[in-house]
């Protein structure tokens, strides 16, 4: 007899995340009921809870940003600190180190299991006023975060003015045209249509996102060995095929967005150094805190 597996997501159809989750059901379906829940922010849900829902087995598997996690995982704001990596290649091998078996440990305390780490993309801000040639271009605009008090205090240091959002709430937001600013990965800002309300993007790079794949873990704990290990299997099977998916995305996107006329700047050289010298205090203040964390990064050096 098929075990029921329900699955829940946060974004569209067109996104990347749903079509990896279909590919996922896709080969996964000989083995389970599968129930999909496609975008819990149509129901009214904020996406954030999908890590409770996740938790108390309403959901048994999702995927979602990892800043989310930092209320019960504060170690995983690693992955937020900005310009912590140079390029995906340094991310992808920081994910291979011992760090994900760390992480895996700390969820299970609260009942969740780490199937992959998903490429959320690299992230950079758009703008409804102006290009960000410099830290002056900031000042004053309101910028949509995600909640997260550590993205918050990153966009204040550089002199916008947070206006932290649920992806719910910020969907209302862009809609309504209520904000100046935003900061998203270029998947979002095409497939949320912001880029039909800001037409500047700077591409500044400040962080490259991961989302958590993750399952409920006394959901995991009860299946046989056999579907324990064919649900290892398939996950990261789906984890490689949707990294290389956020990978051609983006010089697809690059080409639509200028079709769209889209003004596109890459930061320059001397405003990247005053955004990573801005910024920098936050790496100094998570060592500190954390300190054992800094080994994961020495062994990627």
């Amino acid at each position: 007899m098929k075990q029921n597996i329900i699955i829940g997501g946060y974004q569209g159809s067109a996104s990347l995340h749903t079509k990896s989750i279909e590919y996922f059901i896709s080969e996964i379906s000989n083995n389970f009921v599968i129930d999909f829940n496609m975008d819990v922010t149509t129901n009214g849900d904020k996406a954030s809870s999908l890590i409770e829902k996740t938790q108390h087995e309403e959901i048994h598997v999702s995927y979602l940003l990892s800043s989310y996690f930092e209320k019960i995982l504060p170690e995983i704001k690693i992955l937020d600190l900005p310009y912590l990596f140079n390029n995906r290649n340094e991310a992808y091998n920081f994910l291979k180190s011992d760090f994900s078996s760390y992480i895996d440990g700390k969820l299970k305390d609260k009942n969740l299991k780490l199937l992959g780490f998903w490429d959320n993309g690299i992230r950079h801000i758009s703008s409804k006023i102006k290009l960000i040639q410099t830290l002056s271009d900031c000042k004053g605009q309101v910028i949509r975060t995600t909640p997260s008090p550590l993205h918050i205090e990153i966009f204040k240091n550089l002199g916008f003015v947070p206006k932290p959002l649920d992806v719910r709430d910020f969907k209302i937001a862009i809609e309504k045209n209520d904000i100046d600013a935003q900061e998203n990965p270029l998947t979002n800002y095409w497939n949320f249509g912001i880029y039909k309300k800001q037409e500047f993007v700077t591409l500044t790079s400040h962080i490259f996102g991961f989302c958590l794949f993750v399952i409920n873990n006394d959901y995991f704990d009860k299946l046989t060995n056999l579907n324990k290990k064919f649900l290892i299997k398939k996950s990261k099977e789906v984890t490689d095929y949707q990294r290389k998916l956020a990978i051609d995305e983006d010089d697809i996107l690059i080409k639509k967005l200028k079709s769209e006329n889209i003004k596109i700047q890459t930061i320059n050289k001397k405003s990247l150094k005053d955004f990573k010298s801005v910024t920098h205090v936050f790496h100094d203040s998570y060592f500190q805190t954390y300190p054992d964390m800094k080994q994961y990064i020495k062994r990627n050096k």
